[in-house]
């Protein structure tokens, strides 16, 4: 038997023993004294207002209201209470629940201490009371303090409803179930979120509140905002602790320095704590004690889940000015900071501000980090049934919805707003052939910075359509590539959804209109080595695709052109045309290539042009003796080798040309140039050192060209140079 199957055999049998002492019970009472049996409904209970996302939640008290039966005889019976959820109250050192209460107004009522029956349903036995005269007297049981697993009934979806059903034994129950509690958001939140400045943000001289106004330094806040009354609560002798927040901060990179206060004053304070978002202005806050003043204080030593620690800052006696931060442990680009109310006001709507300063130096604009601030209650935990060691509240991990609806500041400047266009995207392609791009302005017309998710729903095919936000020298724009590799002919369509959370959000649809395969360019690469990547006006180059000949099949001499010169074609086939890039491209930096076979025009395929882009032929490399260089024919160290490849010459070489041969590099030929018989062939003449040290028969050999001294070569991949 498996120990959850062990406890609730156990739950079950001290049920029935309560259930048993008390029809016992009713038998001894009924030799002294005659029974009877009121009539007892529900119709007293009230629902509490609870987190949708708590694992601890304490639902309304269970009013059970009696009357009836015989005056002046005794009512003696048991109740079980059922919810529609695991009970989560602390248990002691025996197994019971915790911090449950039974109370009673009308008469004298005694009863016995609740248990869980199981993991849903908490007894209470005993329960005995004299009907009272008149018998129409009512009497109310009341059981307070259950906690529940609210977050289990729907996953923390809001509205969650709670319902208790209540089953009697030894009275006349006219019940059913009702409702005890009812989840939603209980505390909301919002980031203003400035990013990492291109500038820099300097280190003041001072830690503190001060220091960081004097250096104008950079910061970032999140703002969380009661939902629910009363959301904010201290520490109580029924809890572990007072209501904690998780402050959540990623993608900041390397060399970045962050710090947070270490006390909170909010709203309801004498000058709440920021440090100048919000359309606040900085400071760290002034606190009045004995006034219900919101007040929260850093937790140090908490895990990433708001667990454990020690508060930094104590409850205040007098009036005090908070300034104090505390540097962050910033791990992977990422850091966090738990805080815990310890003082709060009931009665008011509350809320406060997590300032975030940064210390970082000047960086490269064009790669600005993508930073991201959230809140979240806490501890966060997966405990979801009574427990003797679980914290009280506790919360499984959601982040919080937007608070300014609660403020009534969603139009505030200081909040990005996503401008993005929804007009439909069209593109057209053929099976298997090249990738469409379309580009979509997309600005941020608001304040701070704009954080993006993109999800893209497929009507028709899947994996097809890519998107994601890009720099250009423009601005920045939704980059959208649709990919015909896998797709037959057809038409297909997907929705591109962008959402900024409250900064707005966009559906944009896109159709995919895929035609037969037809003339396609898809790759072309260095005839010698198959390296793609720039590629050097005349050179050998292959050039890959589909139905290069025309959809017929019928082979034709295609005519491939760069930038309209038309390039010499060497070998056809449909799916590989091997040709010489027009030696008149030197000087320029990109082609637009296009092959046309059978009245068939192929798309345009970009490719970049560079002074050089040397590869190796294999085999191509022939001993001093003319024979091909292989494990058979090795070359001797002290001769000579003539290695042949592609893309060295145009029509002289312009740059340095160097040979590594193993560990040895910049060996210089004593010839390096085109070789005069076949055009796009390269030839150099090296000498294989003496000294040159190798494992086994052969050692890497690679080619170098450096366009200008000093400059970073440009290399071919390596070749295998036999040798003995």
């Amino acid at each position: 038997m498996d120990i959850q199957t062990c406890l609730r055999s156990i739950g079950r049998l001290r049920g029935w023993v309560a259930v048993t002492a008390g029809l016992w019970m009713l038998g001894l009472a009924g030799m002294a004294n005659a029974q009877t049996s009121p009539t007892c409904n529900s119709a007293g209970t009230v629902a509490a207002s609870v987190a949708s996302t708590g694992l601890a939640e304490q639902v309304g008290d269970i009013v059970i209201t009696c009357t009836g039966g015989t005056s002046g005889l005794s009512a003696i019976g048991a109740l079980y209470i059922t919810l529609n959820t695991n009970i989560t109250n602390s248990l002691d050192s025996n197994g019971n629940p915790q911090n449950l209460t039974v109370s009673a107004t009308g008469a004298a009522v005694s009863a016995s201490s609740p248990v869980l029956s199981n993991a849903t349903t908490v007894l209470v036995g005993g329960i005995s009371y004299t009907v009272p005269t008149p018998s129409t007297t009512a009497v109310t049981l009341r059981l307070s303090g259950v906690r529940a697993a609210v977050a289990s009934i729907q996953n923390g979806q809001v509205p969650t409803v709670v319902t208790a059903s209540i089953a009697a034994v030894g009275f006349s129950l006219q019940t059913s179930p009702v409702t005890v509690a009812v989840g939603s958001a209980a505390v909301l939140s919002s980031a203003l979120n400035n990013g990492i400045p291109c500038s820099g943000s300097a280190l003041p001289a001072t830690i503190d509140f001060p220091g960081f106004i004097a250096v104008a330094g950079t910061s970032s806040a999140v703002r969380v905002t009661e939902s629910l009354p009363a959301a904010f609560v201290v520490k109580s002798t029924a809890t572990t602790n007072g209501t904690r927040i998780i402050v959540n901060l990623t993608g900041y990179g390397t060399g970045v320095r962050l710090f947070v206060p270490d006390a909170l004053v909010g709203n309801s304070g004498v000058t709440p704590t920021s440090g100048g978002e919000f359309a606040n202005a900085v400071n760290g806050g002034t606190y009045t004690p004995f006034s219900n003043q919101l007040l929260l204080s850093r937790v140090s030593g908490a895990d990433q889940n708001g667990l454990g620690g020690t508060l930094v800052t104590a409850l205040p006696t007098i009036t005090t000015n908070f300034t104090s931060l505390t540097e962050l442990t910033v791990t992977g680009g990422a850091a966090y900071a738990v805080y815990e109310v310890i003082d709060q006001n009931p009665l008011a709507a509350e809320s406060f501000q997590v300032p975030v300063f940064m210390v970082t130096a000047p960086n490269n604009c064009a790669a600005t980090l993508q930073t991201d601030l959230s809140a979240e209650l806490a501890p966060i935990s997966t405990v979801s049934i009574a427990s003797a060691t679980a914290l009280i509240p506790r919360f499984i991990a959601a982040a919080l919805s937007s608070d300014c609806q609660q403020i009534g500041d969603c139009s505030g400047s200081y909040f990005p707003v996503l401008s993005l266009s929804s007009s439909p995207i069209a593109f057209t392609g053929t099976a298997s052939g090249v990738v469409q791009n379309a580009a979509v302005a997309m600005t941020n017309s608001g304040g701070t910075q704009l954080n993006l998710s993109i999800s893209i729903v497929y009507q028709t095919g899947s994996g097809w359509l890519t998107a994601a936000p890009a720099t250009i020298p423009t601005g920045t724009v939704l980059a959208v590539a649709a990919n015909p590799a896998s797709l037959q002919a057809g038409v297909y369509t997907a929705t591109i959804n962008v959402n900024a959370g409250p900064a707005g959000s966009a559906a944009i649809p896109v159709t995919f209109t895929v035609g037969p395969a037809g003339v396609t360019i898809q790759a072309i690469v260095n005839a010698a080595s198959y390296q793609s990547g720039a590629l050097a006006p005349g050179s050998y180059v292959a050039l890959f695709g589909s139905d290069l000949t025309g959809i017929s099949g019928t082979v034709t001499n295609p005519i491939v052109t760069f930038n309209g010169l038309t390039a010499s074609v060497i070998y056809v086939s449909a799916t590989q045309l091997n040709l010489i890039i027009p030696t008149s491209l030197a000087g320029q930096t990109t082609a637009a290539v296009v092959v046309s076979a059978n009245g068939q025009v192929s798309n345009t395929y970009n490719m970049t042009l560079t002074a050089n882009a040397p590869g190796v032929f294999t085999p191509g490399i022939l001993n001093s003796d003319s024979s091909v260089n292989s494990a058979s024919k090795p070359a001797t160290r002290g001769t000579f080798v003539q290695v042949y490849l592609t893309g060295l010459a145009v029509p002289v070489v312009s740059g340095t040309v160097t040979v590594s041969m193993g560990s040895q590099t910049g060996i210089q030929p004593s010839f390096a140039g085109a070789q005069p018989t076949y055009p796009a062939l390269d030839q150099i003449n090296v000498t294989v050192p003496l000294a040159l040290t190798f494992t086994g028969n052969s050692t890497p050999l690679t080619v170098c060209v450096a366009p200008v001294p000093f400059a970073q070569p440009i290399c071919s991949a390596s070749v295998s140079l036999y040798l003995q």
